[in-house]
C-alpha cells in the first residue's frame, strides 16, 4: 500500500533537521514509494521498498551497496555531465532503516537540475536515452557479477512468466470482453517469436553481462539546461542479464510515440529507433559482439511481449504487482504493449537493417 508521506522518525535517521525538511512525492514509479527530501544540510531521495514485490529487500540494499561502491570508484570517462545514483547511508552508517510497521527505507543521491520524461518527444531525447544506456553498460564493466544477487527470481525470464500465466487458467475472470480476447490471442500467437532470444542465447556462448533491467526513458534523467542525459536511475534490477533485454526495453519505451496509456496510438517510430540506436552505439562503441548486436531486434520483440504478458497476468490477479488505480488500468497497459508488439513485428526488416548499419 502506498504511503502519503514518510514518517518523521525515518527522515531523522538520514538528516539532522527533519522537522524543517520539505517532502514531495517524486516520480511515477510502478513499484516503490519515492519521495524527495529537501533538508537543511542536503537533498536526497527517500524510498520505501515494496516488500510485496521484493520479499527480501536486503538483497536490494546489498546489491545497491556493491553497485554504489563500484560506480563511486570510477573516474569520469566523458566530457558530458554524468552523475551516478548511489546509496546514501543513514546517520549511523547503516544502509537502510526499518519503520514500526516493518517497512524498509533507503536513501539515494538526488541529481540536482534534472528532469525526466514519460515518453520521448524529440530526436535528441531519443538519442540521449540510447547514449545513457550505452554509457551505463560500459560503467558496469569491472563490477563483480558474483556480488550481485538476483532480487527477483525469474526476472526477465519469459518462460517463468508464461508458466505463471498458464497456472492462472483456472482462475481467470468470467467474461469475454474484446480487450481480454485480444490479449489472450496475442499471447498465444506471438509466443514462439518472443522466445527466440532466450533460446538462441542459451545455445551460444557469450560473455557474462550485467544489465540495468529497466532502462525505459522514464528512468533517464536529463539536464534541464541542455537536455542531455546525466543519469540512469531505478537500479533495483541491476544484475546478471541479457543486454538485448536492456536495449530492447530502451527502444520499446522511446519509440512508442503514443506513450504507455493509449493502445490506439501505440506505434513503433523508426526515426526514433535510429536515433536511439545511434546514441547507444556511440557510447557503447565495441562493447557488444557482432552476434549480440544481431539479436537486438529479438530483444525488442521479447521484452515488449514480456511486459504485455506481465501486465495481463497482473490484471488477472487483480493488480497486485504494478501500481494502478484499478485492475482495468493494468489491462489497458497490456493492450498498449501488445498493439505495439504487432507494429514492431511488421517493421522487423527495417529494424534489423538499422541495427546492422549503426552497429558497425
Amino acid at each position: 500500500m502506498s504511503v502519503l508521506k514518510p514518517p518523521e522518525n525515518i527522515i531523522r535517521r538520514f538528516c539532522s533537521h527533519a522537522e524543517s525538511a520539505e517532502i514531495t512525492t517524486l516520480g511515477q514509479g510502478n513499484i516503490n514509494d519515492t519521495f524527495l527530501v529537501h533538508a537543511k544540510e542536503k537533498s536526497f531521495v527517500l524510498q520505501r521498498i515494496n516488500t510485496q514485490v521484493f520479499p527480501d529487500p536486503q538483497i536490494l540494499i546489498d546489491n545497491l551497496h556493491h553497485l554504489s561502491q563500484h560506480l563511486s570508484s570510477l573516474k569520469a570517462t566523458t566530457k558530458q555531465r554524468w552523475e551516478d545514483a548511489t546509496l546514501i547511508p543513514a546517520l549511523d552508517g547503516s544502509s537502510s532503516v526499518c519503520d514500526r510497521e516493518g517497512s524498509i527505507w533507503r536513501a539515494l543521491t538526488y541529481v540536482e537540475g534534472s528532469i525526466c520524461f514519460s515518453h520521448a518527444t524529440t530526436l535528441l531525447q531519443a538519442e540521449q536515452t540510447g547514449w545513457a544506456l550505452g554509457h551505463f553498460h560500459k560503467r558496469l564493466i569491472g563490477l563483480d557479477a558474483e556480488k550481485m544477487k538476483i532480487p527477483l527470481p525469474g526476472f526477465h525470464c519469459l518462460g517463468n512468466y508464461l508458466e505463471q500465466y498458464e497456472r492462472l487458467k483456472g482462475e481467470r475472470r468470467e467474461g469475454n470482453s474484446p480487450e481480454i480476447a485480444f490479449c489472450q490471442q496475442i499471447i498465444q500467437d506471438q509466443r514462439e517469436g518472443a522466445l527466440i532470444l532466450e533460446k538462441t542465447v542459451s545455445k551460444k556462448k557469450y560473455p557474462a553481462r550485467l544489465s540495468h533491467g529497466d532502462p525505459k526513458i522514464a528512468n533517464v534523467l536529463f539536464d534541464k539546461q541542455n537536455s542531455l542525459a546525466i543519469s540512469l536511475i531505478d537500479l533495483d534490477t541491476v544484475g546478471p542479464g541479457l543486454l538485448q533485454h536492456d536495449i530492447g526495453d530502451c527502444l520499446r519505451s522511446v519509440c512508442n510515440r503514443g506513450g504507455e496509456e493509449s493502445s490506439d496510438k501505440a506505434t513503433f517510430d523508426l526515426t526514433f529507433c535510429e536515433a536511439t540506436l545511434s546514441g547507444y552505439f556511440k557510447a557503447a562503441e565495441a562493447f557488444l559482439l557482432s552476434g549480440e548486436s544481431e539479436l537486438i531486434y529479438n530483444g525488442i520483440q521479447a521484452i515488449t511481449y514480456e511486459l504485455g504478458l506481465r501486465f495481463f497476468t497482473d490484471y488477472l490477479r487483480g493488480g497486485l504487482y504494478f501500481k494502478s488505480n484499478t485492475p482495468e488500468d493494468t489491462l489497458r497497459k497490456a493492450q498498449v504493449q501488445f498493439t505495439l508488439l504487432l507494429d514492431i513485428i511488421a517493421k522487423e526488416d527495417t529494424i534489423r537493417k538499422l541495427t546492422l548499419q549503426l552497429s558497425k
